[in-house]
């Protein structure tokens, strides 16, 4: 629990100081945090939970997953024209993708542990 506790309190400071450096406001609007939560919900249970830990898809169909819903969500906000891509946008996802899969694989661990007990 306590490594658990210590990711998610590392991964919001460095999110804290990611959306300092990369968007310029720390805490973003509410469409950009609904893009930002979608992201890490995403690596949260496709990437951490179902591939990683559970191993119920291999990481060529977990990948391909992910890419499919992180590109029709950048085409969608091209299309609108929200936000162009653009490297730092790219790269928020990314960090919200992998705190995602770490946070999952980890409680899906620690809730493994919990339950042998």
């Amino acid at each position: 629990m306590k490594l658990l506790l210590s990711v998610f309190v590392t991964g919001l400071v460095l999110l804290y100081f990611l959306n300092l450096a990369l968007l310029k406001s720390a805490i973003p609007n509410m469409e950009w945090s609904i893009h930002a939560g979608t992201r890490f919900l995403l690596g949260f249970f496709v990437l951490g939970v179902s591939c990683f830990y559970f191993k119920r898809l291999t990481v060529k169909h977990a990948i391909q997953l992910t890419l499919a819903i992180v590109v029709a969500d950048y085409l969608y906000d091209y299309y609108v024209e929200t936000y162009r891509l653009n490297f730092e946008i790219i790269l928020h996802g990314i960090y919200m993708l992998a705190w995602g899969a770490l946070m999952g694989y980890l409680t899906a661990r620690y809730e493994s542990q919990t339950d042998s007990q």
